[in-house]
């Protein structure tokens, strides 16, 4: 990116604001519906969507300055660059989506674990292969304890989550 600022060109930051704009999308359809749920959701909405929308707000700001000021474009060119990294993008794209279709089946523990791992390897370039197994084990009891156990969401349920079931 210094180069590019170095060479008079402008850099692209319509790629940037992709994710910025979904989380505000996603944010404001999550506060409205909750509308009709109990308060302590609401609040958590609420609190949580405020600063999510405070910070996109603020970074959409920036870019904004960053375009009129004539330094930054609302290009996308770059958007897939590096393209040595591109295979490795993909299968985390594959990896997510086969997350959100394998869940009903193996429950939200187990598809947690199995997701957080591959992504670990698949990412780090399959180098550590004990640190991503343990580290995906630590997230999904992590996960398990606080929203299956602590808070009580439904989330799919599958071996881990009956097994809990059947032990408390």
């Amino acid at each position: 990116m210094a180069s590019m600022r170095d060479s008079g060109e402008k850099r692209q930051i319509g790629g940037e604001l992709i994710i910025p704009v979904m989380a505000l999308m996603f944010t404001l359809y999550y506060i409205y519906s909750v509308i009709d749920s109990p308060w302590s959701a609401q609040l958590n909405a609420f609190m949580i969507g405020t600063v999510l929308i405070a910070l996109v707000l603020a970074f959409l700001g920036y870019a904004a300055w960053e375009v009129l000021k004539g330094r930054a474009t609302l290009g996308m060119s770059d958007l897939l660059a590096p393209y040595d990294i591109l295979p490795r993008r993909l299968g985390f794209m594959v990896l997510t989506i086969g997350y959100l279709i394998v869940m009903p089946w193996l429950g939200f523990t187990l598809t947690t674990f199995v997701f957080m791992a591959a992504s670990m390897l698949l990412l780090g370039g399959g180098r550590r292969p004990i640190v991503a197994v343990v580290s995906g084990l630590v997230m999904a009891a992590v996960a398990l304890g606080v929203f299956v156990i602590l808070f009580q969401k439904r989330f799919p349920k599958g071996p881990i989550e009956y097994l809990v079931q059947v032990l408390s």
